[in-house]
């Protein structure tokens, strides 16, 4: 006689850049490994593969795929499903930056502090919007780019050499979906690179710094802490930022 199955719950959650709600279920044991030892080994590009691979496992709604998400879609996605996984009070451990207390003086200790995921939120900027107007008449529609070319992004942020400034280029147009021109839309995907290429060239640099404000003001995975340091009982405020700050 075999073993009985447990079926698991299923949730739903809202995610920014989707426009219905999706279900999912909480990651099982042999998934929560995966996520443990990959936090353990401290690598990025590992942590960033096995996130995907468990939010795939557990949304359960069609045509979803991580692989597509936006970077803070797929932060909340974990959130979400960790949170109904193993409890939405997670316990961090918390230190000094630079081993430094806010009074300056050195202190390398860290300290455990509990935090709600149920209280965490999507940081979004008002400024920001997804239809950038260049001029009284053309209007640029972007979308958000997945985490891969998020990655990318941050390595050239502080770049300046050739190389760096074409893949800004190339990720700036990767990312805009539609051109309006009056009543015309242009859809990217009927035109070239090469048309498109010929497009971001032609802008003036105030026109291009408007696109680059986009991914400047994106929604952002952002919390801020308060705790007191155990051993030099300095109070201090720090803020959380992306996947690796929440699974210390």
């Amino acid at each position: 006689m075999s073993l009985p199955k447990i079926d698991a719950p299923i949730f739903t959650m809202n995610l920014t850049s989707i426009k219905d709600p999706i279900k999912y279920r909480p990651f099982l044991v042999k998934e929560e490994k995966l996520l443990l030892m990959a936090m353990e080994g401290g690598e990025q590009a590992e942590i960033v593969t096995t996130s995907k691979q468990i939010i795939n496992n557990c949304i359960l709604s069609e045509n979803i795929n991580a692989e597509e998400l936006p970077l803070f879609d797929l932060q909340m996605a974990l959130l979400n499903i960790r949170s109904k996984s193993v409890g939405e009070v997670i316990e961090l451990m918390v230190g000094h930056p630079e081993q430094k207390n806010s009074n300056g003086e050195s202190c390398e200790k860290t300290t455990k502090i509990k935090v709600n995921l149920a209280d965490i939120k999507l940081t979004i900027n008002d400024k920001h919007s997804k239809h950038i107007q260049l001029t009284d008449t053309i209007t640029v529609e972007m979308k958000y780019p997945t985490m891969d070319v998020y990655n990318r992004l941050a390595d050239i942020e502080n770049a300046e050499d050739a190389s760096a400034v074409e893949e800004l280029f190339g990720i700036v147009t990767s990312c805009i979906d539609n051109i309006y021109s009056g009543d015309e839309i242009f859809d990217v995907n009927d035109h070239s690179k090469e048309e498109l290429s010929e497009f971001i060239n032609s802008l003036t640099s105030d026109q291009f710094e408007k696109l680059k404000t986009f991914f400047g003001t994106m929604p952002a995975l952002l919390h801020e802490i308060e705790y007191t340091c155990s051993t030099c009982k300095c109070h201090e405020k720090q803020i959380l930022n992306g996947l690796g700050d929440f699974f210390l």
